[in-house]
């Protein structure tokens, strides 16, 4: 299920943030991992504005479309 996937792969990533904010301060480098912070958290955001923006699609699917101009009988 897509869920479960997306549940594991937050909760494995979350796992690396925190390996690196312990690792950070067990080594005085505020510095150690930045890069692969950054491409985790820019992929997060990816995906998270796509799930958003397929979510808005699907609404305006589901929203009858009215034409303000045309006037009912």
């Amino acid at each position: 299920m897509v869920s479960d996937r997306l549940r594991v792969r937050l909760e494995q990533r979350e796992a690396v943030l925190r390996l690196l904010d312990r690792r950070r301060a067990e080594t005085g480098d505020p510095n150690l991992g930045r890069g692969m912070e950054t491409k985790i958290l820019d992929l997060e955001m990816t995906d998270l504005v796509s799930a958003v923006a397929a979510e808005e699609n699907a609404e305006r699917a589901l929203v009858p479309r009215v034409d303000p101009h045309r006037a009912d009988e």
